[in-house]
């Protein structure tokens, strides 16, 4: 059980991550750009490290130059339609963010939904570190054998 001074320190830190439930609905409608105006100048992002299934855009990517190849990537194959927070969770500068996110392969046409799972660190209303982990084989569905092509688990700089 939390004592009251513990319970204090959540609620400020929800309140501190405002700019965070923000940049998350402004990136839902469809505004990538506010990724890049929050991120650390050394930031890493981790998109499924190692999954050969979705190779241009998994990997390591590092700075605001390798989150932008990481979103062409994402961008160039996938038609995100739905990216909805469900949940947040709130520990000093850890975050963990639950997502419903709906998207169609550019190339078969097949529409899914999946919940991403995102940990990130933050700091002074910057992210330091952003991880993302989904479910291969539910995605994969959607593009058939097609998202097998490429280098898994690639290091972005």
């Amino acid at each position: 059980m939390k004592s009251p001074e513990q319970g204090r320190e959540d609620v400020m830190a929800q309140a501190d991550l405002a700019w965070l439930r923000t940049l998350y609905d402004r990136y839902g409608a469809g505004e990538v750009q506010a990724v890049f105006d929050h991120l650390s100048p050394d930031v890493e992002w981790v998109s499924n490290r190692g999954s050969p299934v979705f190779a241009s855009f998994s990997g390591t990517f590092r700075g605001a130059d390798g989150v932008r190849r990481y979103f062409d990537g994402l961008m160039q194959e996938w038609v995100i339609d739905r990216h909805e927070m469900l949940d947040m969770t709130v520990e000093g500068d850890d975050v963990r963010v639950q997502n419903l996110v709906g998207a169609t392969y550019r190339k078969t046409g097949k529409r899914i939904e999946t919940v991403t799972h995102h940990h990130l660190r933050v700091n002074n209303g910057r992210i330091e570190r952003f991880e993302e982990q989904f479910d291969d084989a539910a995605v994969a569905m959607a593009c058939d054998a097609d998202c097998a092509e490429g280098s898994p688990g690639q290091v972005n700089q």
